[in-house]
C-alpha cells in the first residue's frame, strides 16, 4: 500500500513538471513572456519627448531622437500611427532589425516577424525600409512594412490596428 502511494506521488509529480513545461514552452512560442533588460524604462512620449519604449516586437527598448511623423492614416482616438525609416541590418527566421538613421535599432520578433515572413516579405540586409506603426503601451505595434528598396510592401496589421493573423473579426 505505502509503495503504490510513493509510486502514485511521483507518477503525479512528474506529471506536473511535463505540464508546466508544456505551459511554459507554449507561453514562450507566441510570445506572451516578454521580460528582458530595460524593462524599467519610461515611456517618454507621456512625457512629451520623442523617446519611445522599443524592443522585441517593439517592446521596452529606448528610442531617442527619431524621425518621425504621424501619417493621419489609421488614426483612431486610442493611436497615431508614425514611420519609422530605417535600413534593413541582421535578419533571421526569428525577427529583423531596422537600424534608425538616430543610432536605434528596432527588433521585430515574434508573430509579427513570422506573419511578414509567410506573406512573402524577403528584406536583404541594407535594404531601405520604413515601418508605419503606432505605439500602445510603451511598445511599438508594427502595422506595415515598406522595403524602398524593392517596392515590396507588407501588411501585418489592419487600419484598427487588429493584427490580420488572428483572422477575421467579427465585430
Amino acid at each position: 500500500m505505502f509503495k503504490k502511494i510513493i509510486l502514485w506521488t511521483i507518477y503525479a509529480g512528474l506529471t506536473g513538471i511535463l505540464i508546466f513545461g508544456a505551459v511554459n514552452r507554449t507561453s514562450a512560442k507566441i510570445g506572451e513572456v516578454v521580460p528582458r533588460e530595460n524593462t524599467d524604462l519610461v515611456d517618454s512620449q507621456a512625457q512629451g519627448g520623442q523617446g519611445f519604449g522599443q524592443g522585441i516586437n517593439g517592446k521596452n527598448q529606448s528610442l531617442n531622437n527619431i524621425d518621425q511623423e504621424g501619417s493621419g492614416v489609421g488614426e483612431n482616438e486610442d493611436q497615431v500611427w508614425v514611420s519609422l525609416n530605417g535600413v534593413a541590418g541582421s535578419f533571421s527566421t526569428d525577427e529583423m532589425q531596422v537600424d534608425l538613421a538616430s543610432g536605434e535599432t528596432i527588433i521585430i520578433a515574434d508573430r509579427t516577424w513570422r506573419f511578414a515572413l509567410e506573406q512573402g516579405f524577403d528584406p536583404h540586409v541594407g535594404n531601405q525600409v520604413v515601418l508605419q506603426g503606432f505605439f500602445e503601451d510603451s511598445a511599438f505595434e508594427t502595422v506595415e512594412i515598406d522595403n524602398l528598396s524593392t517596392g515590396q510592401v507588407v501588411f501585418l496589421r489592419d487600419e484598427s490596428g487588429r493584427p490580420l493573423w488572428t483572422g477575421s473579426s467579427t465585430h
